[in-house]
């Protein structure tokens, strides 16, 4: 699924970078409040700190729309045991910013950020709503079956979490929304972790859950056929209907919605546990 390209491993230094941790096919939308991450990439003589905010300064063309202080996140990267590569972390790779603004027109924006003298540009298109196909915020959750340990729906496994399946396949997205209890269904496949940024995503959400007892916790996993042939890579591997259906050309992917169905926020690609904390609290 697409999602930040820079995969596992060994970092050369390099100059200043802002690396857009989300999807450009027609993911953000003019005119509503938009979650936009990034990660910053830097060579070792730059040192951030948590709580500093770097200062971002939002551009359309030559005008100035917003400019505001956004604080880092560090996001866990210990891959499960057996799955992929051993146990490790990515120190200049974890932290991520979570901006918080809304476009005010589709086109093309400029994020200029500047830290400790520095200055990197990231460009992000805003879209039309009606160009982008996915569901967004303030619009209802559509109304679909997700699979099930009862109905499988053609996904197997129905969850790749290292030794699961997960706690959150027991009901259907459907019969949630239709019995108006608030829901948080995550997009995401423990087994395959593509990008220094991954994360594990949906130990994060079990986790965080037992504080949030009225939010169902929905799990889907994004490939029907995960353990077929080579990986990723592998032209037989299929995408979930779930994943269709939603519109879905990336993951992970975080939907809250609440008691009306009504999707309150959704979050793409990466978070930590106290933003997720912050998020489930919007719908509990």
């Amino acid at each position: 699924m697409a999602g930040l390209a820079t995969a596992c491993g060994g970092q050369a230094e390099v100059p200043l970078q802002v690396v857009g941790l989300f999807s450009s096919d027609r993911v953000i939308a003019a005119g509503r409040p938009q979650r936009v991450p990034f990660g910053l990439v830097a060579d070792s003589s730059l040192e951030l700190a948590d709580d500093v905010p770097l200062q971002v300064t939002i551009r359309f063309g030559e005008e100035t729309v917003e400019r505001l202080g956004v604080v880092g996140r560090v996001v866990s990267h210990d891959h499960d045991p057996g799955v992929g590569e051993e146990p490790h972390e990515h120190a200049n790779l974890l932290r991520y910013y979570a901006l918080r603004t809304t476009f005010p027109e589709a086109g093309i924006y400029d994020l200029e950020i500047e830290v400790e003298g520095r200055t990197a540009s990231l460009p992000v298109q805003a879209f039309d709503p009606s160009e982008i196909s996915l569901p967004l915020t303030g619009e209802p959750f559509p109304v679909l079956a997700t699979p099930t340990l009862d109905d499988a729906m053609g996904v197997d496994p129905v969850c790749t979490l290292f030794d699961g399946p997960c706690p959150y396949h027991t009901r259907s997205a459907a019969d949630v929304l239709a019995n108006g209890e608030p829901m948080a269904l995550l997009v995401a496949t423990p087994a395959f972790c593509q990008t220094s940024y991954c994360g594990p995503v949906l130990t994060t959400l079990i986790e965080a859950a037992t504080d949030f007892d009225s939010i169902v916790m929905v799990h889907v996993e994004p490939w029907a056929n995960p353990t077929e042939g080579s990986g990723l890579s592998d032209p037989g591997l299929r995408t979930a209907p779930t994943i269709d259906a939603l519109a879905l050309t990336f993951e992970p992917a975080l939907f809250l919605v609440d008691r009306n169905g009504i999707i309150v926020e959704r979050i793409d690609n990466v978070f930590d546990a106290s933003e997720l904390r912050a998020a489930l609290a919007t719908i509990s």
